[in-house]
């Protein structure tokens, strides 16, 4: 028991320095981790490690998938699902296919069934390896990209390796392969979605921010097991809870629910990532020694794990490069309806404004019925010219595709579905080593230059959020604020202030502002109060009249729910233009984290004054 202690105390020190050191060198830190772990995998009587692939499918991968996807722009994710689809499933397929029949003729003794899962082990990326992407700084939509690419892949890849190793020893049709992947998404996107809504919904009744956290960490493994248990993609249901969860997150659930949660995940997600480079480094020294009963000896695996490596590069380009021409030309051809989109939007504003005047005798439930699909017709049109904006101000050229191929690093995806070859596979330690080799030099090579690369093509940068952005979601703050309007106790204290609150014309702004300051007053004399023979006394020029200590609690009362009126329908305006894509995630999630500050500082208030 001292011994495990000492070795989850050694792991993490190590994840907390290589995460340190790592800006300072310039180095990532999985890279670090993984030269370190087998460094020390080659010390002299070093025991051999060796983790169990059922530990690193079951227990690693589906929370770091999950938080991922929950750390992912939703509307991002839709806008890119078409190069997301082709990488995730058509390029994985096609390289299965590829490398297994190159390794089959470099080494037939293998058997084609078992180089094609050799192909398919290779072929997906890894969702942790493209942290190392995103301190490149390369543009948000690449990132966006490669995250979805590495989040879907898995299941493609799984899928083929199973059909792989039956075919070792049955027959199965590509039908059959076809049909056993639709199933897995099909079932595996069913299920996460369901568990996603379920617990968001158990999420949103609870108050207190530690429970609320403990089912956020028991979700991945909710949606992972039945998934599996059914003979779907558990890694698929977990990436869909985690989407499910960032969608409707923000809406349900408290700002100390959400920040207790992230705070909680960015430290078990940098433990976990750690743990599985340096797991890498650490099974050198059982991998090598399972090739030394081999028939085939390890020049053959370096040179089979080298052609394979480039293989994974070339077919990545070719796949990548067209895909890309592609989109660039259904862009033009889209912003070419733009204006068209547009002037059909007010057309149908104006349809809407005729309608209604003319329906005034409807029933008022046809017309709430009528009123809800017009809004939703709206919406579908804003996110249709606002996709259309996105598409045109974010392209995709050769610049960014070079950046992409090479960004295309392997992980612990490949080599723990590496372990999962039957252990009756002909010349499984082989398959294992070259595996091995594959994803280690695809770090080592590809992460260790992709800072070089990035600066040699210039791909288009990550820029932060534009003035103009910036003063549109301050106007949809404004506005979303100024359709609250003050309770009846304040609007009274505003009259004795000299605000005509009754005028129609009168700057709902300012009325706005006076009542927010009037229920900051209102938290500070409660907050003051020490008794005293003065509570029927004015508290001086401009302030409000401090009355009764009842009455203050109570005005205390109204202004906190009046405030957090605000701050809701803010929140809720800024979610439904961010569902719209009508601003890009990083203003909404700035603007977010403001509101989120500020309710955590009424809230913190209203305890003061408790």
């Amino acid at each position: 028991m001292t011994t495990l202690l000492l070795a989850i105390i050694a792991v993490l020190v190590v994840t907390a320095a290589a995460d340190l050191f790592s800006d300072k060198i310039r180095i990532a830190a999985p890279i670090l981790l993984l030269v370190l772990g087998a460094g020390v995998a080659l010390i002299p009587n070093m025991p051999a490690i060796e983790a169990m692939p059922e530990f690193v499918l079951t227990v690693i991968l589906p929370p770091l998938l999950y938080s991922s996807a929950v750390n992912m722009s939703v509307s991002e994710f839709r806008r890119n699902l078409l190069p997301i689809g082709v990488l995730a499933i058509v390029l994985v397929a096609l390289s299965s296919a590829a490398i297994g029949f190159a390794v089959n003729l470099m080494a037939p003794g293998v058997g084609i069934a078992a180089c094609i899962a050799l192909g398919a082990i290779v072929s997906p990326t890894d969702a942790v390896a493209t942290a190392i992407v995103k301190k490149a700084g390369v543009s948000q939509r690449v990132v966006t990209i490669l995250e979805g690419e590495g989040l879907v892949n898995d299941a493609t890849a799984l899928v083929i390796l199973s059909s792989a190793v039956g075919a070792m020893t049955s027959r199965i049709s590509a039908g059959h392969v076809v049909l056993d992947f639709v199933i897995a998404v099909v079932g595996a996107v069913v299920i996460g979605w369901l568990v996603g809504r379920v617990m968001i919904w158990l999420r949103s009744k609870i108050n207190s921010a530690t429970p609320d956290t403990v089912l956020s960490l028991a979700t991945p493994f909710v949606a992972f097991l039945p998934a599996e248990y059914l003979h779907s993609s558990g890694l698929v249901a977990a990436v869909i809870a985690g989407l499910v969860a960032s969608h409707r997150g923000p809406r349900l659930l408290t700002p100390t629910q959400r920040m207790s949660s992230k705070t909680t995940w960015d430290s078990l997600m940098m433990i976990l990532e750690s743990s599985v480079f340096l797991l890498m480094g650490l099974e050198l020294t059982s991998v090598v020694g399972d090739l030394e009963g081999d028939s085939f000896g390890w020049r053959l695996a370096l040179g089979v794990a080298a052609i394979t490596l480039v293989l994974t590069l070339i077919l990545r380009a070719a796949v990548t490069m067209p895909l890309l021409s592609v989109l660039a030309r259904w862009s033009g051809r889209r912003a070419r309806f733009k204006s068209r989109l547009q002037h059909a939007s007010e057309k149908f504003g104006a349809a809407l404004d005729l309608e209604s005047a003319l329906s005034q005798q409807e029933s008022q439930q046809t017309n709430a019925t009528h009123q809800g699909r017009r809004e939703r017709f709206q919406r579908r049109l804003t996110r249709l010219v606002s996709d259309l904006d996105y598409h045109t101000d974010h392209p995709l050229g050769s610049r960014e595709g070079s950046v992409m191929v090479w960004a295309g690093m392997r992980g612990s995806i490949t080599l723990a579905a590496a372990q999962t070859l039957p252990l009756g596979t002909a010349h499984r330690s082989f398959l294992i080593f070259v595996a091995f080799l594959v994803a280690a030099a695809s770090l080592l090579i590809q992460g260790t230059t992709l800072n070089q690369v990035v600066r040699l093509v210039k791909p288009a940068r990550t820029v932060g959020v534009s003035r103009d952005e910036h003063d549109a979601i301050r106007q949809l703050i404004r506005h979303a604020a100024r359709a609250v309007h003050p309770p009846e106790a304040i609007c009274n204290l505003l009259v004795k202030f000299n605000i005509d609150v009754t005028n129609k014309d009168a700057d709902r702004d300012h009325i706005r502002r006076a009542a927010m300051t009037l229920a900051r007053q209102q938290f500070e004399a409660m907050r003051n109060y020490s008794g005293g023979d003065d509570d029927d006394a004015d508290s001086g020029p401009g302030q409000f009249p401090l009355g009764s200590m009842q009455d203050r609690r109570r005005l205390a009362e109204i202004s906190y729910d009046y405030a957090l009126d605000i701050i809701i329908a803010q929140r809720t305006a800024l979610l439904d233009a961010n569902d719209a894509g009508l601003f890009s995630p990083e203003g909404i999630g700035e603007a977010l984290d403001i509101l989120d500050a500020d309710q955590l500082s009424l809230e913190t208030r209203a305890i003061s004054l408790n």
